[in-house]
Order: C-alpha cells, then structure tokens, then sequence
C-alpha cells in the first residue's frame, strides 16, 4: 500500500454522489435514506501473501495502511471444511468461517470491525477525534480491546444490562474509555450515541452504515472463495442491524466484476431470535417496512424474552436502499425464526462436532441452517459458507474485568464570560504575580505563532527585558525563520533559540541570531530505519517520535539549560480537545509550574488584540484557499494543512495520522 495514493471512494446507493477517502463519512450529505459503498481502485480481487489474517486482502479494504500493533495484535478467523457437522447434517461442502478465541482475541468477529473501523479513522483527516459509538455487548468488547491496542478514544453507549452482563475487558483500566450506561434498551443506547455524535470534535461510529464494519466482514467471503475456487452458493448468519448479510451481498458484486470466481450471487440466509424477528417478519409478509410493533415501547417486553440480545435492533438496516430488503429481493433470500430452545440445541451440537464453543448469535445461525435442510432451501451439494460470528469464550483462561461507568469531573470548561479588556488584565496580572514570584527564572516559550505573538507582547508590558526561548525543527516552513528574524528586529529581543539539527539555518546566520545546536544523529537513524521499513516519512509514520527527538527533547534541555523554575505558554481551553480542561497555572512538578496566561481566551479574541496592537504575524494565517480553509494552528511544513471555520482550531494539525489535532508532547498531561 502506497500512502497518498487514492485507493478507493465512497458512492451513496441512492444519488450517487461520491466522497472522497480522506474523510471519515457514515452517510450521505443529501440525506438519502441509502448506504454508502466502497468504490475501490483495484477491481480485481488480490491477495497479499505477505500479510496475514483479514489484512491479506487490504486492497478491499477501506485504509490506506496498516498499523503495526495490528500487525502484531489482530484478530482473524479461521475458514475450514466441516466434517462432523457437515456429516450430521447431510452435506458435502458446509465451509465454516470461525470467529472464535484465540483467533480473535475477544473471540467474536467484531474484532474485525474494531480494528478495521480504527484503522479506517486513523487514515483519514479525522483521525484523533473521540469515537462515539453504542454497542449492546460484542462489539463495545471488541472496541474496547482495540481502543486499548491502538490509544485510540472511544465514548461508548450501551444498556445497564449489558454493562453489568455482558461487557467486559482484560485491563484493570481501560483509559481511552468512556462508558456511559443507559437504563433502556439498545435503541435507546443507539439514540443517545446518535446524539452524543453530533458535538464538534466528536465522530458518530455509524453501526451498519459504516463502510469499514461492512467490508471487514466481507473478508469471510474472499477467504471462503479464496478456499472454494469460486463465491459459495450460500451465506448463513444471525442478522441484529443488518451489515454481516450487506457486506456478503457487496462483496460478492465486487468478486462478480472480476470475472474469475462465478456470476451468480451467493443466496443470503439470515436469521433471528423468535420472538423478535422484525426483519423476519416483514420479509414473510412482502413488506418494506418493518413492523411497528418491533419498535415502539412494548417492543421492550419482546426483547427481555431473547437470549440473542445483540441481535435485538429495533431499527435494523431494512427498508433503506441497500439495505437488508434489496440484498434479499436481489439474492431470492431466506429468513428464519429460531427459538430459545433451538438456540441452546445448536450450541451444544456444535460444542460438540467441532470441539468449540459458540455464542448465542452463532447458535441462531446454525439453527437456521438445520431449517433451510428440514425446507430444501438448500441442496446437500452447495457450497455453503456458515458464519460463525462468536466463540471459544468458555476457552478464555485470561480475566475478564467489569468496565465501570465514566464518572464526570467537576472541573467546569475554562470558558469565561470576561469582555476582552477584563481578560487582558487577568492575563497581566498573572504574569506579572509569576515575575514577581520567579524573577529570572521564569522565561516566554515563543512558538511564533498568533497565540505567542499576543502573549510576548502582554509579557514584554510587565518585563521588557523577561527572558524568551524558543524551539525550532528542521521541518519548520522557510517563512518562520524569515518571521523569526522579523519579530526579533522589530522587538529588538534576544531569544535564546535551541534546535536538533546539521546546521544553523542559513537566515539566521545572516543577521547574526545565536542557535544552540543539538545532535541530529539519533533522529536521523530513526528516521533512515522507518523510511526503510515503511516507505514513509518519519513525521508520517511514527509523529510522536518525531516530535519527541525534535521538539521534547530539545524543550527539555532549553528549560534545564537555562536555569529555570516556571515558564508562559500561549495555549487555550478552545483549541482542541487536548486543551479543553487545562489550567490557568499547572504545577508539573515540584521544580516546574507552567503559566497559561491565555488560558480563557479566544480565537477570535487573539486576532483582535492582534489588529488593535497591529502585531506581526505569520504569513501563513493570510494564504488563501479557493474552498475556503485556512491556516489556523501553525506548526512543522509537513504537519500543518488548512481547515474549514467549523473545524476544532488544532485539527490541521498532523492531520492524517493518529495525532491529529493532539499535541507535540511538550503539554502532554499524564
């Protein structure tokens, strides 16, 4: 896979509108009531053999690479010919696709989905924002797993019930986890997530109409092909909201347009917990539409009568183009009620053919199989792939950990109703108390940025002479250090400037601008060895190593070097996310108080002073761009695009890798 190459785009099912795979999109913009699909590049269906697991088949599906904890920590399933089970029931070519511990690590398939969907998101230039999502058991443990493996934050809705019964996690603690229980069923958790989602900085997950859920689902497909030579004549699985059969259908399109494997469609056999079977129900009766009786109030009392509770969605994806419906209507489909009873029986009779167990859901699966003999919907000599889409969890020895609800903090956002002069004064004051306190040894971190222009001219009213220094990279755009110089003439200052690098830049050397210089050689072997490896830069790759050689480090040795106690930064709670609970003064540690003199300030209030006290700024914040973006948080070359108004401040930042809109390393709180 090539970084920055364009792999594939998104097409509504409806309109046709397409969207680019840069963006993290669940829906389409006009409002359809229609799925997303993926439109790859590569039409004919490819296996790397350098991979393992699903990510042999990463050319379909929606990343652009892959994270190397993946590499290391993913889940797969294991496709193999059934003999006993195939034997009991009377066929020759029942292809079991087994996600099942330890292949998955949670042992379900939603293992899949997590990594993909997290992987989907980091490539894209949403990566680092919150990921909103509900669940009802398997798919908050599988996210949890991965949100673990990956650092990546997750705030999750889901039912008390499920909470208590079924959601559970290896780690003690589980930090980029956010648990917020509902006292409902799983629609409710689903409304509230919906909800949550549409708060700036945050990302609706999208359940079904998740393009990276469906295609990772589609994998069983390919490797049931891949096995077989050609598509199976059937698909069997337990169907909640619906992707599992949507992606068998899709990926079945896609193999059909290469040409190779057959041209007819798989007949997708799905299945439900009687007695709640919506999506059976309206498929026996022609319908479109899925009965009211399945979605109001009193569809409550139905559910608890389930032991398939994952697939008890009261809104599955039915009626919409794309949907369950079409993908029947499209395949001559089968559906199938199966009770409680038939459940258990089918758990145990394949605990006991194929030495594993199963979950409910997987139970439902196999029961419907046993009816589609019983009705010749199926004849003893099709290839038919079963999706067991649960197991192995009475084989997990290791512990498994309640996850306990997120407490809020009562720590309030910094925002402050002050006018601007008022907030300019308490700005003053606070410095001016830190001279007070520190003298000397108190110093400007000047980023020359907007921020850092307002607070070196608030700082320079209290002290003209207080000390400033700086941390510059190699990677900073030529019209910094141009704006360097500038903003160094016109105050007349002498900042000590500290810098990993070869050599002094060159305009610096000009006007005689003294630079500590620091080795370069260690980022040079890191970053040799990750080009080597990937293929990539290493501000790509792996940016918190980059930031911590060229900017933590160097911070560090600044702050030690010259003696000092305390330090002003120029950041604000309106930034970003990061940023949204920092402190006026934070004590990082007993020889080390930060100052955010700024801390209540706004974007727009910045500018302000800037324009009233006519401020130089960088001539970054003036480009121009036809759609409307512009610089807004300013940074390295390679690591700063622009944004739209709408945008988080910071979210130009390391924009397509897992630090967009993060931080450096330099404010990092524990």
């Amino acid at each position: 896979m090539i970084a920055g190459t364009v792999k594939y785009t998104l097409k509504c099912s409806k309109c046709g509108k397409t969207y680019s795979e840069d963006y993290y999109i669940c829906q389409c913009e006009n409002k359809c009531d229609a799925l997303l699909k993926t439109v790859y590049e590569q039409k004919r269906f490819t296996i790397d053999e350098s991979y393992k697991g699903i990510w042999r088949y990463h050319e379909w599906l929606p990343i652009q690479k892959i994270d190397p904890r993946l590499l290391d920590q993913g889940s797969f399933f294991h496709t193999y010919k059934s003999t006993k089970l195939a034997a009991h029931l009377g066929l020759q070519n029942l292809i079991i696709c087994l996600n099942a511990y330890p292949y998955c690590h949670t042992g379900s398939f939603k293992d899949l989905e997590a990594e993909v969907t997290l992987q989907r998101i980091m490539n894209t230039f949403d990566a680092g924002k919150p990921l909103v999502m509900s669940s009802d058991g398997n798919n908050a443990i599988s996210f949890v797993y991965y949100s673990n493996v990956l650092r990546y934050p997750i705030f999750l809705f889901a039912t008390e019930d499920a909470r208590v019964r079924r959601i559970w996690s290896f780690s003690k603690t589980n930090p980029y986890t956010r648990l917020f229980p509902i006292y409902g069923d799983y629609y409710d958790a689903i409304s509230l997530a919906n909800q949550f989602s549409r708060v700036e900085g945050y990302l609706s997950e999208g359940g079904y109409r998740n393009i990276a859920r469906r295609d990772s689902v589609g994998t069983t497909v390919l490797d049931a092909t891949r096995f077989l030579g050609q598509i199976p004549d059937h698909y069997f699985q337990a169907l909640g909201s619906g992707p599992g059969a949507i992606a068998a259908y899709e990926t079945a399109e896609r193999l059909i347009l290469d040409g190779r494997f057959g041209k007819k469609l798989p007949k997708i056999h799905g299945s439900q917990n009687y007695p709640y079977a919506p999506i059976y129900d309206a498929w026996q009766n022609h319908s479109r539409t899925i009965n009211e009786r399945y979605q109001d109030e009193e569809a409550k009392q139905i559910i608890d009568q389930t032991i398939a509770h994952v697939l008890t969605n009261r809104f599955p994806a039915y009626s919409l183009t794309g949907g369950i419906y079409e993908v029947l209507t499209a395949t001559n489909g089968e559906m199938y009620s199966v009770t409680n009873e038939e459940i258990e029986k089918a758990q145990v009779l394949f605990e006991k053919l194929e030495g594993i167990s199963v979950v409910p859901e997987a139970g439902v699966t196999i029961a419907s199989l046993q009816q589609a003999i019983e009705k010749e919907t199926v004849s003893p000599k099709d290839s038919i792939l079963l999706n067991i889409t649960g197991g192995g969890r009475k084989e997990i020895k290791r512990k498994r950990i309640h996850i306990e609800p997120y407490k809020f903090l009562t720590k309030k956002f910094q925002i402050s109703q002050k006018t601007l002069e008022e907030k300019i004064q308490h700005s003053k004051n606070l410095i001016q108390e830190a001279v007070r306190n520190y003298g000397n040894k108190v110093a400007v971190a000047c980023s020359w940025g907007k921020d850092s222009m307002v607070l070196l001219h608030l700082a320079r009213t209290i002290n003209p002479d207080i000390p400033i220094f700086s941390v510059l990279t190699i990677h900073k755009p030529k019209e910094t250090f141009k704006f360097v110089v500038k903003v160094i003439n016109h105050y007349n200052i002498k900042p000590k400037i500290f810098m990993v690098g070869d050599a002094v830049p060159e305009i610096f050397e000009k006007n005689n601008i003294e630079v500590t210089l620091l080795p370069i050689e260690q980022y040079r072997r890191e970053e040799e060895d990750i080009k080597k490896e990937t293929g990539n830069a290493i501000y790509y790759e792996n940016p918190d190593l980059c930031c911590k050689l060229l900017k933590v480090v160097p911070f560090r040795y600044a702050f030690s070097t010259l003696g000092l106690q305390a330090w002003f930064s120029g950041l604000r709670n309106t930034e970003g996310f990061t940023r949204r609970y920092m402190a006026e003064i934070e004590k990082k540690s007993e020889q080390e108080t930060k100052i955010n003199p700024l801390i209540i300030w706004t974007e727009e209030e910045i500018w302000k002073y800037i324009k009233t006290y006519k401020l130089p700024a960088h001539p970054w914040y003036r480009r121009k761009y036809r759609d409307g973006r512009k610089i807004r948080s300013l940074g390295c070359d390679p690591c700063t695009v622009p944004i739209f108004d709408h945008e988080s401040e910071r979210d130009g930042r390391w924009r397509k890798t897992f630090k967009k809109g993060g931080e450096c390393g330099i404010h990092t709180r524990q």
